[in-house]
């Protein structure tokens, strides 16, 4: 390619770099803050193919393709690996270029999960932003390795560990603990249950009763069947927004969380939730999925807040069934409600997971993998409910400053030869006796 064409080629490719890279660094970023969230929207996935894969391979798959967004987009970005970059990126967009059209086109789950929940769009602007990567994505493949590097190759696989080792530590603390940023409505420093009633007064849910074999819906405003007349509650199903029907309501970004009792038919949110007081909420998104392990963790952690005016109730998704093997399991003394799954997982992460409540405030979230109960336990240990907690912002600050960091020396080392060949130009002597200034750049270098 001739030196003007170069030079034209050029900041085009390093646009391109700069947006595609970025995408795909936040996409990948976004994901692994939230591995939990990310793992969700995997097995939604899964549950609408009908495949069924071993949880531990899913969890894997997870890790896997955070850890991949984000390091083809550090690649991209800083012109890393120029060749490899671009075809990983082609290689990415070749599966998830059919796969959101189909998402598009028949609508099996409301969001694609594509920037987690941090930035939520439609379907179809998922697959047409799809469709602009990869017009971008054609280009590098075939210009990127015409255009300068950040990085230089000697130090590109420094680049290359730094970002795996800084992507798997944020998706460990995430994954183990709670995501290091929280992008669901649940926040610590907020209200776990907002007081405000909603105006509209069409039911929210729906209940389903059965008797001889014939099952039937009611509303939230409906009179409630008697199990004396032969009624068998079964379910409840949260209505969602249809712009086609007025009865239904839906809270887009607010918190709806209801807890219902143990045989989930009556709302017990007022009472479980107190508004004055401390209090641990312990949440079990899938009940039938807990490690019988969990059982003395959990009575452990109930005796240590009995000791200390805490009041400790369990928010779990299960059937009837479910709930009575679980208390027989676990010898349960505290009170156990219900709740709908999703719910439960947009509050906190884990299962089980453990939400701290102070006069009905969240104070903090944690999993209950990642609390150390025995310390608490201890003879004469004097720990207060608050040395659960750890300060996720600043951990995420400091592993930020580190990447950042290491990743911003690599550059200064990549140019300082750069800086020192057009500062202090050589001069050489060609065969004609005419010396010529070696600090031009040429079209080799430009392809270096």
């Amino acid at each position: 390619m001739k030196t003007e064409d170069v030079r034209y080629v050029s900041p085009v490719t390093w646009v391109l770099r700069i947006v595609i890279g970025g995408v795909f660094i936040f996409s990948g970023f976004v994901k692994a803050i939230d591995p939990w969230g990310t793992l969700y929207k995997f097995n939604d996935y899964l549950g609408v193919m009908s495949l069924s894969l071993w949880p531990n391979l899913v969890l894997v798959g997870v890790f896997g393709l955070c850890a991949l967004e984000f390091v083809t987009g550090l690649f991209l970005l800083t012109g890393s690996f120029r060749r490899s970059g671009a075809v990983l990126a082609a290689l990415i967009m070749t599966f998830m270029l059919p796969l959101t059209l189909w998402i598009a086109i028949d609508n099996p789950v409301d969001d694609c999960g594509c920037f987690g929940d941090a930035v939520i769009i439609s379907n179809w602007a998922t697959f047409w932003k799809n469709v602009a990567l990869s017009a971008g994505i054609i280009w590098l493949l075939l210009f990127n390795r015409l255009s300068y590097c950040l990085i230089t190759p000697a130090l590109q696989w420094i680049a290359l560990v730094t970002s795996g080792v800084f992507i798997l530590v944020v998706e460990l603390l995430g994954y183990h603990a709670q995501p290091l940023l929280d992008f669901r409505p649940y926040k610590i420093g907020e209200r776990l249950i907002e007081s405000e009633t909603i105006a509209d007064n069409s039911p929210r849910f729906v209940f389903i009763y059965e008797r001889n074999g014939i099952r039937k819906e009611f509303g939230e405003n409906d009179e409630l069947p008697e199990e004396k007349d032969g009624w068998e509650f079964i379910d409840r199903k949260e209505l969602t927004t249809d712009t086609d029907h007025s009865d239904t309501v839906k809270q887009e970004d607010s918190k709806n969380l209801r807890i219902w009792s143990k045989d989930g038919e009556d709302d017990e949110t007022g009472d479980a939730i107190l508004s004055d007081g401390k209090e641990f909420v312990v949440m079990m998104p899938d009940l039938d999925q807990v490690s019988p392990a969990t059982t003395w963790k959990l009575n452990s952690l109930y005796e240590w807040s009995l000791k200390n005016d805490i009041y400790m109730i369990a928010v779990v998704s299960g059937s009837t069934d479910e709930i009575s093997a679980w208390e027989d399991l676990s010898m349960a003394s505290y009170p156990i409600y219900t709740a709908d799954d999703t719910q439960i997982k947009e509050v906190v992460r884990g299962n089980p997971g453990v939400v701290y409540l102070e006069n009905g405030i969240v104070i903090w979230k944690n999993t209950l993998n990642a609390i150390n109960i025995d310390d608490f336990l201890q003879p004469g240990a004097e720990y207060d409910a608050r040395d659960f907690s750890y300060d996720s912002v600043k951990i995420l600050r400091n592993i930020c400053y580190i990447y950042i960091s290491v990743i911003a020396v690599l550059i200064v080392l990549s140019f300082t030869p750069r800086l020192h060949h057009l500062y202090t130009p050589r001069r050489r002597k060609i065969s004609d006796g005419v010396e010529k200034d070696a600090g031009q750049p040429s079209v080799n270098d430009d392809q270096k």
